[in-house]
């Protein structure tokens, strides 16, 4: 790699992806303290990147009708007790606040006769979000954050003492030069996962996914090769949806209160609730539907027959805010509306907003390196974020950011053989004479992770014996693929995105097979072990890199979350 093609940059801030955490983190940055240099390095473009890209019809966590004591509640029940009460807590006494922004920003949001917002739930209300990730776009940009599209990050940089995160390298895409951006502080917002395993559509609809297709785990990936502490990977999300077009289900069930029934038009979900006596939880809508398909009671689907012309019309600008491809569906036959919509299992998620993956942070949302933070999707331990979460978490990591930075000036000294190193790992798959393409590599794994660690054809359920398969599967795919060869800088980030996923498998496997018991239906079921156990893991399943190996342990539920070792296999 010549001299030439590599470019350097300071800045006090850097914000690494430009989604929905990233352009609030910069909004709030500059908002509190003008002066501040705030640097958002961006994989796409920041006007229709991440997970809100095609916008959203909901604000799914405000508090319409309850407090944040009983937000929090709801979100540990929900998680059958294991989750972060202070992250969530700190979320929830926020959340409201944040509405307040999305306003602000001029997203619609509805109001009834008396000018409340309209409620779906007592934690969501109605909104149309088909352009708020430009309006979040525009306002980071007017505040002065300088925006660097099309330059994904691949590593984190660490000070000469090896102890604290003091910048990170990109590479543009455009001018195809690798970029040293030296940082005071470093906020990683980059989202969770798709792509880990088989996606539901197969060819050209590979990218119809419900979270974004584009969400490769960088910041997870680049965090823990650098020996960040991450948490509850295991804890996979993995979605409730509309069957093909895989819009959200949440439209019709809460927009709609229309039933959720089975292939001989009983309302299982309603009737599983009067049995248990209670509302079902998130993820056993997915496992009673997936019961429905066993007992050969599928396929499910929503009962639309009773909606009349003017509701069905409803339902259809409802989705125009969040998923429009199923309106083309909605609307293929005007004269003969859809009565029945199909529901299915998503293919499996690392995702710390609806569920509970990512990096292992503190109230400030620092992670376990100086100098490096987490808010969104990226971090973990407080599932049930959703947006206004993002927004709260970007806002906590830039209170502390401030607070740090006015007493303290990080040394930015980093070894220049690191530099070396780090840009020669980079750029190694453009001088690979490899055989082996990204496509090919990430085929691979989504068939390891497919059949081995509980995919869709699956039914979602793993055992030990296959969860060994696998680790040995993807421990050889990883060694394979750092003979993986790129043409280009598109081709150079593609084949990142796909060493990234084997990364996060190996890390995930790892994750599962600790956790031996079946705590979330679906979300992590182990044949092996069918029963949920109390006795030995009310706990957090966490990991960290020691020595180039995936090292995994426990951590207590409360504070000062001690750390334990795995009981002997």
């Amino acid at each position: 790699m010549h001299q030439d093609t590599i470019e350097e940059t300071k800045t006090d801030l850097l914000i690494i992806g430009g989604g929905t955490a990233g352009c609030m983190a910069g909004i709030f940055a500059k908002t509190k303290k003008p002066d501040l240099d705030v640097l958002i390095a961006e994989k796409a473009h920041i006007n229709r990147s991440g997970c809100l890209a095609m916008g959203l019809n909901a604000v799914n966590a405000h508090l319409a009708d309850t407090s944040p004591e009983e937000y929090v509640d709801y979100v540990v029940g929900d998680n059958y007790d294991i989750a972060r009460t202070d992250l969530i807590r700190s979320i929830g006494e926020r959340l409201n606040r944040m509405t307040a922004m999305i306003d602000d920003l001029g997203v619609p949001l509805p109001r009834d006769e008396n000018g409340s917002y309209i409620a779906r739930s007592p934690r969501s209300i109605v909104m149309l979000g088909e352009h708020i990730k430009p309006l979040l776009a525009r306002a980071a940009l007017d505040k002065g954050c300088r925006v660097v599209n099309r330059m994904p990050v691949y590593r984190l940089l660490l000070d000469s003492s090896g102890t604290r995160v003091c910048g990170a390298v990109a590479y543009n895409i455009r001018t195809g030069k690798t970029v040293v951006i030296r940082a005071r502080a470093v906020l990683i917002c980059t989202g969770g996962a798709s792509g880990i395993y088989r996606p539901s559509n197969p060819g050209l609809a590979r990218t119809k996914t419900w979270y974004c297709p584009y969400n490769a785990g960088a910041g997870l990936a680049m965090g823990f090769r650098a020996g960040a502490e991450m948490t509850s990977f295991e804890m996979r999300f993995v979605a409730l949806r509309t069957k093909d077009v895989i819009a959200p289900t949440g439209t019709l069930v809460l927009g709609t209160r229309m039933p959720q029934c089975n292939a001989r038009g009983e309302p299982y979900i309603k009737n599983k609730q009067a049995m248990l006596g209670r509302k079902l939880t998130t993820c056993e809508r997915l496992y009673f539907t997936i019961e429905e398909h066993r007992k050969g009671t599928g396929p499910c689907y929503v009962d639309v027959s009773s909606l009349d012309a003017e509701q069905y019309t409803g339902l259809v600008k409802n989705y125009l805010n969040m998923a429009p491809s199923i309106t083309l569906h909605l609307l293929e036959n005007p004269a003969k509306p859809h009565t029945h919509i199909e529901v299915c299992g998503s293919e499996p998620y690392i995702n710390g907003g609806h569920g509970m993956a990512g990096f292992w942070i503190d109230e400030s949302r620092r992670t376990t390196l100086p100098g490096l933070y987490a808010a969104g999707d990226v971090a973990g331990g407080a599932p049930k974020k959703y947006i206004t979460g993002c927004f709260a978490e970007a806002e906590m990591a830039v209170e502390d950011i401030l607070e740090t930075l006015s007493k303290e000036n990080p040394d930015l000294d980093i070894s220049p053989e690191s530099v070396s190193r780090t840009v020669s790992e980079i750029v190694a798959p453009l001088n690979s004479e490899g055989d082996i393409t990204f496509t090919e590599a990430e085929d691979r794994l989504q068939k390891i992770m497919e059949e081995y660690a509980g995919g869709s054809t699956q039914n979602y359920a793993t055992s030990r014996d296959k969860l060994l398969l696998a680790r040995t599967y993807l421990t050889d795919l990883s060694d394979r693929s750092q003979d993986i060869s790129a043409a280009g800088g598109h081709e150079l980030m593609r084949a990142h995105d796909t060493l990234d996923r084997i990364l996060l498998a190996r890390i995930l496997v790892e994750h599962m097979l600790a956790r031996r018991e079946t705590r979330w239906p679906c979300y992590h079921t182990r044949l092996d072990y069918p029963m949920r156990n109390d006795l030995e893991y009310s706990v957090f399943i966490n990991s960290r890199m020691s020595d180039d190996t995936i090292e995994v342990f426990k951590r207590s539920l409360e504070p000062p979350f001690a750390e334990m070792p795995l009981e002997a296999s």
